[in-house]
């Protein structure tokens, strides 16, 4: 084949990359590397074409040989890097972005790789330090400035997080990422004038339904601060319902996972336990449905002089992958080198104590398994009023593609299945897991405080009952409420709603006054 019959066919290639049409890249471009096979760019397009696929395995290795070829190829790098980060090897991946930079300190798309990195492992200052000079180099992103405000906020620098919210509005109008992410700080019994800036872009032609979506949160919002409740459902059901809508169903593969889960761990012997782990590290596990405490219940516990956070990591969601507890042999996932793995990706965190606190909400799948690989572990499980705690979910945007979150239906549905999940592990691991009520925590603070300390095995400190004075980043939707001192005007938050979601209320399960601590 000749240079230039080589160049037509690369350029098919692009252009059916561009299209999405992976699979056809992958079977073309090992045609032709039979023939070129020193050729980095095929290996460098046929590697990205599999970490679309969530083939990272097979990306990894097309990536190495790509850069093996060309040492520079600094696309091919970035990409491995990319790769590392979704196989939960971030070592390698800030690696990657690092040798990128040192190519080309400009290379922006490291930089904000390195960034986000840095965002996981919790380490806001370079992260925020690498989006300033990400935004020096190019100001015409507008995922920067959402980023940039996005740490602010992390942080409690709120009025920096308006500014950048603010410079981002100017400069994209229909940025509506910004609106909703500003919105979360503004008291719109303040500001009625920003409201009606919101009202009146909602009208604008330009805006695609993705964009409406964060608008009607945003207006929701503000109509909720107004205390008119009505206007305020309206809104927060329309975000809802075209977010649902924008989303593929996965409420019944969650079920399929429970029911695997269930089946296994029902006759599972817990005596046998995984010796290899590090015993000089206790990790407490802090868990429950988004909105039910657990940022404030990590707070707390990470105020202690001998606790570390580590925040949301959400580890176990992807080396667990539901779809291969639901096809394989669960015996098969309790040989899997899970221990190393674990310590290994919480090595960047950079973390000075040995009891560390992770708060990955959805970890009650999991419990079977984190008690068999790490027995030592402390389980919290946080809960909240039923509706108190559905309607908060349903009043939030969240950045995961979690489809039950947007339907009344499906929300309660998945309610349901969480009560029985919890259920189910109370039933079979009885007082290994601490049951605590956020009313409780609100109503009876100090009371309630010393039971989770103790119950971590820890000595008092006083600095717990002052936990909204830890310094502690905070990646949730929880930014504004965590690091305050605990208030109680959240409790019964529903009769605000009641009227409009009463029967999705009635379908929810009665509370286990069994699970009550």
């Amino acid at each position: 084949m000749n240079k230039l019959n080589l160049k037509n066919i690369i350029q098919i290639i692009i252009n059916k990359f561009k299209n999405n049409d992976f699979d056809f890249v992958i079977e073309k471009s090992n045609l032709l590397l039979e023939e070129f096979k020193d050729n980095d760019f095929l290996w460098t397009i046929q590697g990205v074409s599999y970490l679309n696929k969530n083939d990272e395995i097979n990306c990894i290795k097309c990536l190495q040989i790509a850069i093996k070829i060309n040492p520079k190829n600094i696309d091919a790098i970035n990409y491995l890097g990319i790769a590392y980060k979704r196989s939960n090897d971030l070592s390698k991946a800030e690696e990657c972005y690092l040798e990128c930079i040192d190519i080309n300190p400009n290379y922006i798309n490291s930089l904000l790789n390195l960034a986000n990195l840095k965002i996981i492992i919790n380490n806001f200052d370079d992260a925020i330090l690498l989006y300033i000079k990400a935004l020096k180099i190019d100001k015409n992103i507008e995922d920067i400035y959402i980023n940039l405000a996005h740490a602010y906020q992390s942080t409690g620098q709120f009025e920096k997080a308006k500014l950048i919210l603010n410079k981002c509005l100017k400069k994209f109008p229909l940025c509506t990422k910004a609106d909703r992410l500003l919105s979360s700080q503004i008291d719109f019994n303040d500001d009625a004038s920003y409201l009606d800036s919101l009202l009146k872009k909602l009208d604008d032609n330009k805006l695609d339904q993705e964009k409406k979506i964060e608008l009607f949160f945003a207006i929701g919002k503000a109509f909720e601060d107004k205390k008119d409740y009505k206007k305020s459902f309206n809104y927060y059901s329309k975000g809802n319902y075209w977010k649902r809508n924008s989303l593929k169903s996965n409420i019944n593969q969650k079920i399929k996972l429970f029911e695997s889960i269930k089946s296994f761990f029902t006759n599972y012997d817990h005596k046998k336990q995984n010796n290899i782990y590090d015993k000089e590290k206790k990790i407490i596990f802090i868990f429950g449905l988004p909105r039910s405490g657990t940022t404030l219940i990590e707070n707390i516990i990470s105020s202690h002089d001998k606790v570390s956070s580590a925040g949301e990591i959400n580890f176990l969601n992807k080396f667990f992958k539901d779809k291969d507890i639901i096809s394989n042999n669960i015996n098969n996932l309790l040989d899997l080198d899970f221990n190393k793995k674990y310590f290994d990706y919480l090595k960047l965190f950079n973390l000075k104590n040995n009891t560390i606190t992770d708060k990955s909400l959805n970890n009650y799948f999991y419990l079977g398994f984190m008690k068999h690989y790490l027995p030592e572990s402390k389980l919290i499980h946080c809960q909240r009023n039923a509706k108190d705690n559905c309607l908060s979910i349903y009043k939030n945007l969240f950045a995961d593609s979690q489809s039950w979150k947007y339907d009344e239906k499906e929300l309660v549905d998945y309610y349901n299945l969480y009560k029985d999940i919890m259920k189910f592990w109370n039933k079979i691991m009885g007082d290994e897991i601490l049951n605590i009520r956020y009313e409780n925590l609100i109503n009876n603070k100090e009371h309630t405080i010393k039971k989770i300390i103790s119950y971590c095995e820890l000595e008092w400190n006083e600095k717990c009952l002052n936990h909204h004075k830890n310094n502690m980043s905070i990646r949730t939707l929880s930014t504004n409420q965590a690091n305050k001192p605990i208030y109680s005007s959240s409790i019964n938050s529903y009769k605000n709603y009641e009227i409009y979601l009463r029967e999705t209320f009635n379908n929810l399960i009665q509370e286990d006054t069994q699970l009550v601590q």
